[in-house]
């Protein structure tokens, strides 16, 4: 599973960054400027859904880049939130275009992106071998995992906060993209299917025979 994003030369991969920053400030700036001249000020509105879009193709290499974000495959990115906590996240709208093969129908795609969860948590479970499992918490909220899948993977559901929530409700056009891309198909996400799940890595250990064995089923599909 290659990210042709990271495959590029270090300098291309800052002139990209530079050119979609770039890209952004003109459409906000003239966004802002026909809002001016037109005296129509919602115009401005437009801007906001664009931005968030956008934002993962700069928000995410950059936190590769200066450490905060952890990739354990291009679908499973983690970051700390204590000595205690970690953080998951699945492949941004960003990892999703460097990614994914857009030639293949939606099911496909789909299968590609939950192989990369499942790679991600094997190669997640290795790279912390030597911490205490009992202590060690990961969490995260998805709309790929379902909530039947992740009890089968040792996730148990918990209640999303208020601030994700709102955060959802934000990224909404951004989900919609992403979750469109990966079936090949206009798909609105259901806002109330989507969950925070949370396990221990301790039960992720014990759970990686089968995460193992779904992994390379999926892989010879």
């Amino acid at each position: 599973m290659k990210h042709r994003f990271y495959q590029k030369s270090e300098k291309k991969q800052k002139q990209f960054i530079l050119i979609v920053s770039l890209g952004l400030l003109v459409v906000f700036l003239v966004t802002l400027y026909l809002a001016f001249i037109t005296k129509q000020y919602w115009l401005s509105l437009i801007i906001a859904p664009i931005i968030m879009m956008a934002a993962p193709f700069i928000d995410t290499p950059m936190g590769k880049r200066n450490g905060k974000l952890t990739y354990y495959s291009p679908m499973f990115i983690t970051e700390k939130a204590d000595h205690q906590k970690t953080i998951f996240h699945g492949g941004t709208l960003f990892d999703y275009c460097f990614t994914l093969d857009f030639s293949v129908p939606g099911y496909a795609r789909t299968r590609w992106i939950l192989l990369g969860y499942l790679k991600g948590l094997l190669n997640f479970i290795e790279a912390h071998q030597e911490l205490d499992g009992e202590t060690q918490v990961l969490e995260g909220t998805s709309y790929i995992l379902q909530e039947n899948t992740a009890r089968k993977l040792g996730f148990q559901p918990t209640s999303t906060e208020g601030i994700q929530r709102l955060v959802l409700l934000v990224n909404f056009p951004t989900l919609t993209l992403a979750n469109s891309i990966s079936k090949n198909k206009l798909s609105f996400p259901n806002l109330s299917k989507i969950k925070t799940y949370r396990t221990t890595l301790k039960h992720l250990r014990e759970k990686q025979p089968f995460i193992k064995n779904l992994h390379d089923k999926l892989e010879k599909k």
